[in-house]
């Protein structure tokens, strides 16, 4: 697995990163056959969250990752409205309750649940994340599910205060899902942020996981995580969607290659990608994802690919409501 850096950070990570918000649902033994694995074939990013599996997640990696920390890149999250706003009290408590679960005394990246929320006071916020690193607790800063101007506005304020920067951002990010290259991608381009996809499968949309006309299985996510994970399915997988998806299945195994691995291999192509969040429930997914990182597509196959896909679609509303009773579930 290739190792990349992280925005304009000293931090390297694999080019596919190990998304857990699975893990809950996900045992405790699967996951640390899951963790063995991902070690095994070059895996080092870890992402997780504070809220998923209702403490789970860190937790199961807590314990797999003992007597070994330092093969692992961890990245954590906090901050989520779920568990109050993303104020000092909060951030505090929530990574100091994140670090007991992964028993360690520090975290690489730590993520701020952003939300497209506006109504908490940003210099505040990045006081509060510098004190942490000052602190020891964590390495390098991040958002997740930003806006453009509180990216932008998180780092002026590092600038002015000599605090450190935001390097990366985690955003919705596939095929159908290209809102983060108006104007996200645009900055994280000239201030050399890193961007970390999630749902880069579009919840397995894009890894054929759906059959035309039948319902979702009921283990996927559409058919498996309540009403909004299918209101989900619903608003990408519209009958244009599905003719891209058996399009683009069609290019993919010409070329002795998964669907997944396509929707994936596209991704790493895109600006300033730093790693792809792919999340995981069983080792054959992990498989698909490593052998995606190493599919370095042609301009020729590129091209091809966009002409697939077609013009950026109309995106997901950033007032979309995750709240459907699927938030110990783990949304980034």
């Amino acid at each position: 697995m290739k190792q990349l850096t992280l925005g304009n950070s000293g931090l390297e990570v694999s080019a596919v990163g190990l998304g857990t918000d699975t893990f809950g649902r996900v045992d405790k033994p699967a996951v640390k056959k899951i963790m063995d694995a991902a070690s095994d074939m070059g895996i080092t990013l870890v992402d997780t969250a504070y809220l998923y599996g209702g403490g789970k997640s860190e937790e199961f990696i807590g314990s797999s990752i003992a007597g070994r920390r330092d093969d692992f890149v961890i990245a954590t999250k906090g901050g989520h409205h779920a568990h109050g706003a993303p104020n000092r009290s909060n951030l505090i408590k929530q990574l100091d309750t994140s670090l007991k679960r992964l028993k360690t005394d520090y975290v690489d990246l730590y993520q701020v649940h952003m939300l497209y929320n506006a109504t908490f006071p940003m210099e505040e916020l990045m006081q509060t994340l510098n004190d942490m690193i000052r602190s020891g607790k964590v390495r390098y800063l991040g958002l997740s599910n930003a806006y453009c101007w509180q990216l932008c506005r998180c780092n002026d304020l590092a600038e002015i205060h000599g605090w450190d920067k935001i390097v990366s951002v985690q955003q919705h990010y596939h095929m159908f899902e290209r809102e983060v290259e108006s104007d996200v991608s645009q900055y994280c381009e000239w201030a050399e942020v890193g961007i970390l996809p999630f749902f880069p499968l579009a919840c397995g949309l894009l890894a054929g996981r759906y059959t035309r006309g039948e319902q979702p299985p009921e283990d996927s996510r559409a058919g498996s995580w309540g009403a909004n994970m299918r209101r989900y399915f619903d608003y990408y997988g519209n009958e244009t969607a599905l003719d891209a998806v058996d399009a683009l299945a069609e290019f993919a195994r010409a070329r002795d290659h998964s669907p997944a691995q396509l929707a994936i291999a596209w991704l790493l192509h895109r600006p300033m990608v730093g790693s792809v969040i792919a999340g995981v429930s069983k080792l054959s997914q992990l498989e698909d994802n490593v052998k995606a990182a190493e599919w370095e597509l042609t301009a020729d196959e590129l091209k091809e690919v966009n002409q697939i896909i077609g013009a950026p679609r109309r995106p997901l509303p950033t007032s979309w409501d995750w709240t459907d009773g699927e938030l110990d579930r783990g949304q980034p």
